[in-house]
């Protein structure tokens, strides 16, 4: 990096209520004057599952341009990120010089990311994300093929609800369901995620890094109650407390099949850092919802 006046960041843990927990997110509000080269340098000195950096809009009826970064790559959309950025904004007001509303329009790579804020008592508390596509189906994949990624056996895998498969509503993700008991034991496989990537390299679509989320019925009802863990491990994220774009590829694939048109995601659990994602799948598209928490703020030097 070159020499320039400081860059305000914030950090907060998103998909929960309740500091250091969730899932943690560094925001920088106004990323005017770094180049991409720097946002991927910084999303690796965070160390976070994501980092975002907000432009101005290339369209002044938008409200921003958000970039969002592992530390390994950029992604074209993520819940999280879109969540913890919108709930940032909200408590800080302004934006580019204008108030910021309860309602954001974020251009980003999947598309035109829509935020409601959720406040109470006028307070943001969080928000609310539609993902910026619809449900789209990629390649299928066997039984084995997820136990040898998750280092589980065959028959942990189930394949009544759905066979495994990929799925997006803006970034793709490997769904696979599995027996709750199996969910605990799951350890991902780097040899195996490295073979993927190579299958994958000899497919269509935009995916070029393997990630895959487990899930498990965790009861019946409406919101389901669901519980997952998600591992990308090639995308710098060995496992992920919270995963708002795997969520609503999720939702979307369940809804489509008439399984639940709400659900509620219980995840992190594992890594002490426990989740909540609600998830609808409606006429007008699929929404993520969560709560956040302010942790640290500072300066890039």
């Amino acid at each position: 990096m070159t020499e320039r006046d400081p860059v305000p960041f914030q950090t907060v843990d998103v998909f929960t209520d309740t500091r250091f927990a969730g899932n943690p997110l560094a925001v920088v509000p106004d990323a005017t004057g770094l180049d991409p080269a720097t946002f991927q340098l910084l999303a690796r000195e965070f160390a976070y599952s994501e980092t975002s950096f907000v432009l101005p809009p290339a369209d002044p009826a938008h409200d921003a341009r958000v970039r969002i970064f592992t530390p390994a790559e950029e992604l074209p959309f993520a819940g999280h990120p879109n969540v913890g950025t919108a709930f940032v904004l909200a408590r800080l007001g302004t934006l580019f010089g204008r108030p910021v509303g309860d309602r954001l329009r974020f251009e980003e790579g999947a598309g035109l990311v829509e935020v409601e804020i959720l406040r109470e008592e006028g307070v943001p508390v969080g928000a609310r994300v539609r993902a910026p596509a619809p449900l789209a189906l990629g390649a299928g994949r066997t039984a084995g093929d997820i136990s040898n990624l998750a280092g589980l056996a065959p028959e942990d895998i189930l394949c009544t609800t759905h066979a495994p498969c990929y799925a997006g509503t803006g970034t793709g993700f490997l769904l696979a369901e599995v027996r709750a008991e199996a969910l605990v034991r799951a350890e991902p496989r780097h040899d195996a995620f490295l073979a993927e990537r190579v299958r994958l390299a000899g497919e269509s679509g935009p995916l070029r890094l393997p990630a895959v989320l487990l899930w498990a019925r965790a009861g019946e009802g409406d919101p389901l109650p669901i519980e997952a863990r998600m591992f990308a491990p090639l995308s710098g994220i060995r496992e992920d407390p919270a995963t708002g774009s795997a969520a609503t590829a999720l939702g979307a694939l369940l809804a489509s099949l008439g399984v639940a048109q709400r659900l509620s995601i219980r995840q992190g659990l594992r890594m002490g850092r426990p989740s909540r994602l609600d998830v609808e799948s409606r006429a007008e598209g699929t929404f993520v919802s969560g709560r956040c928490v302010p942790v640290f703020e500072g300066r890039i030097m």
